[in-house]
């Protein structure tokens, strides 16, 4: 199992009573926590631990939670909600209905808890212990921020109760699980549960394993838990400036992307030199720059043959002027006598989309390479549009911010390309200063 397969079904069916004039007319998982409703917090979380696949079990005013998140891609993550319906499952119910949608096994969390773990380490611990069916992180407590309900000694999981705690549990469970199907399998179908219960049973029966954390949590559960909360995340956002968090990002890229697809198209570089085609890079705007360099690069030190339409300003503005923007490379590519032999590589945001009017003049110029039987190569962002469905070998930049896709697609189209033309199968000629000793 991969972290990035494995779904997370986060609980926030709750109805916040005791919040009060905070949660009025809203869901417990849209309280504002310091200028953001905390599921965004929670969401932007999983999102950075590696997580991409969310279920939110809902209940009280969950349309509003519906439309807020919508499919999760504002968020960089694919979500889907699975209402109660007409009667309230409690936590454990609520699983049990959505069991199928989350085998072979899947994270829980509370929504209204924010829990920075290594959902990675969690992962790692069950896959040690075949014979257990979940996995609780847990969290040395000894009373500070809610009653103990855990007795962990010795990296073992002795005893969970939250209905009776006792002076031997000093740690308390943390709010992330990893269940496995079978666990789920134990909760009745169709009945309300507390899923408290369901991990009381796992841990009696030696099913259930411990996985300590030190970093504490932060729940909004109370007026004064949800103070708290807001303090936390007022100081946190002060010292999370936007160079931070754009590098961050930028690394989260970095792990992301598709390693396979890089050789895939550096080997479709690779047959292109051998048989004496052609490179004709294409791109738009800030792509059109990276167009520019990047035939510089595969002509001096690939010593490939490359072209770039947008570097000849005169016929490109005179094309556009006579003959419109949305034939421009396609006509450009058949006076250069685009053939078999030659390739294509596109750098895009987009990819080009025919139906949303983006970057036609790139879907037409695809067109016409399929039609004379020209290869085609693409680095490009969000879905890949046009380019992604047609190439033979091309490289998504993934999107890790809604904010941020032009910026981070177009500074590693730059990353992968300087990937490309340095690569062993590639590299004819040594750059300058690495030659220099």
């Amino acid at each position: 199992m991969k972290l990035s397969d494995l779904k997370v079904a986060v609980l926030c069916g709750g109805r916040a009573t005791r919040l009060g004039e905070a949660a009025a007319g809203r869901p417990k998982a849209l309280v504002d926590v310091a200028g953001r409703p905390f599921l965004d917090r929670q969401l932007g979380l999983l999102r950075r631990q590696g997580l991409r696949r969310v279920l939110l079990l809902v209940g009280h005013l969950s349309e509003q939670i519906q439309a807020h998140v919508g499919d999760g891609s504002a968020f960089g993550l694919e979500v889907a909600c699975l209402p109660d319906g007409p009667h309230p499952l409690g936590t454990g119910g609520a699983l049990r209905q959505a069991a199928d949608q989350l085998a072979p096994a899947c994270f829980v969390v509370y929504g209204d808890s924010y829990t920075d773990v290594d959902f990675g380490g969690l992962l790692t611990a069950l896959a040690r212990a075949p014979q257990a069916e979940a996995v609780m992180a847990v969290l040395r407590n000894e009373g500070r921020w809610d009653t103990s309900n855990v007795a962990f000694r010795d990296g073992r999981l002795l005893r969970y109760d939250k209905r009776t705690p006792d002076p031997d549990m000093r740690h308390i469970d943390y709010g992330v699980a990893l269940l496995r199907a079978e666990a789920l399998a134990r909760v009745p179908a169709g009945e309300a549960c507390d899923l408290g219960d369901l991990y009381h049973a796992l841990v009696a029966q030696g099913r259930m394993i411990g996985h300590e954390v030190e970093r504490r949590f932060y729940e909004i559960g109370s007026p004064a838990a949800l103070e708290e909360a807001r303090r936390f995340f007022r100081e946190n956002d002060e010292r999370m400036t936007y160079a931070h968090t754009f590098l961050t990002e930028a690394a989260e890229v970095v792990a992301r992307l598709d390693r396979d697809a890089i050789e895939r198209l550096a080997a479709l570089l690779g047959d292109l030199r051998r048989r004496g085609g052609r490179l004709f890079v294409l791109g738009v705007g800030g792509s059109a720059g990276n167009a520019s360099h990047a035939v510089n690069d595969f002509r001096k030190l690939c010593h490939i043959e490359a072209y770039a339409p947008t570097d000849n300003v005169s016929e490109l503005t005179a094309r556009v002027n006579d003959d419109g923007w949305e034939r421009v490379f396609a006509d450009w590519l058949r006076v250069s006598r685009l053939r078999a032999d030659d390739m294509l590589l596109v750098l895009s945001v987009g990819g080009g989309d025919l139906q949303r009017n983006v970057s036609p003049n790139l879907v037409r110029a695809l067109e016409y390479a399929r039609e004379v039987g020209a290869s085609i190569g693409g680095i490009v962002g969000r879905d890949g549009g046009h380019t992604a469905r047609v190439a033979d070998a091309c490289v998504l930049v993934p999107t890790v911010s809604p904010h941020n896709v032009t910026p981070h697609t177009e500074a590693f189209q730059a990353v992968v390309w300087h990937c490309l033309v340095s690569h062993p199968l590639l590299q004819a000629q040594a750059m300058k200063w690495e030659s220099l000793r």
